[in-house]
């Protein structure tokens, strides 16, 4: 039961701001995707600069949530072996941070995102718990702001990420077929690092199940220009897209299937 952050977001994959007050965050361009897919050695780095400057400013709302994205990530990075503790790390950091801005989508998504990985880490019995309490405030928050790109973006993620016997392949197909359309009709609100995860990451579920719209998903996830460490895992998927599907002439997007 992973969130890619975002890998998140995943990603994967994020809205990052919102009832203390906290400052409301509308482009997705803002959310910490720097260091998405990129390999241990780097994102331990990136870690200890993130504390070291939280800790000079320990109620910054952008570096809580760059440092609660990056500790995701790590948490779902079987390849890391950290990765436990980051989950312990995540959940303590956006379960404080609900709590003094519990009106905040944005902070509750990634809360939300926090508890369905500390699902893979607890005993069998205590799973399903932690994983409910996740999707609630995952479907909490994209209730409360349905058109914030980034909450959406968590959730697309997380929802894409989590095994399938969970239910969430609808909440995945929708969202992300919302996030394609919105890209569409608000280029203004996609920078060139969340258009490329949203491409792949899209192009990835539907590759996964065999849907020929990831041909055009990953193409476009290829053709967005700058260096990112999820280039590799593009061309990765890309070529296995155009070996299973480069013969199948006009075939949909995911977007048309939300139209």
């Amino acid at each position: 039961m992973i969130l890619p952050s975002a890998r998140a977001f995943a990603i994967l994959g994020l809205g990052l701001g919102f009832g203390l007050l906290m400052p409301a965050h509308g482009v997705a361009g803002e959310l910490p995707l720097d260091n998405l897919g990129a390999d241990p050695a780097v994102k331990k780095i990136a870690r200890a600069q993130i504390e070291a400057a939280l800790a000079a400013d320990p109620k910054n709302y952008d570096l809580r949530i760059k440092l609660g994205a990056l500790l995701c990530d790590i948490a779902t990075d079987s390849d890391d072996s950290n990765s436990e503790h980051a989950s312990d790390a995540a959940l303590a950091l956006f379960k404080d941070f609900y709590a003094e801005a519990p009106n905040d989508p944005e902070v509750r998504a990634f809360y939300g995102s926090a508890c369905t990985i500390h699902a893979e880490y607890v005993f069998l019995f205590f799973k399903p718990g932690w994983a409910d309490k996740g999707f609630a405030h995952l479907d909490a928050a994209v209730a409360a702001a349905p058109d914030n790109v980034n909450v959406r973006l968590i959730r697309a993620l997380n929802s894409s990420e989590v095994p399938s016997i969970l239910g969430r392949d609808k909440v995945a197909r929708e969202d992300f077929a919302w996030l394609l359309l919105r890209r569409e009709s608000h280029p203004e609100e996609f920078s060139p690092v969340i258009q490329r995860a949203l491409y792949f990451y899209a192009g990835r579920y539907a590759l996964l199940r065999e849907d020929p719209t990831c041909l055009d998903l990953l193409t476009k996830a290829a053709a967005i220009p700058g260096d990112s460490p999820l280039n590799p895992k593009i061309q990765t998927a890309l070529l296995q897209a155009r070996a299973k599907f480069a013969t199948e002439p006009n075939h949909p997007t995911l977007a048309s299937h939300h139209a």
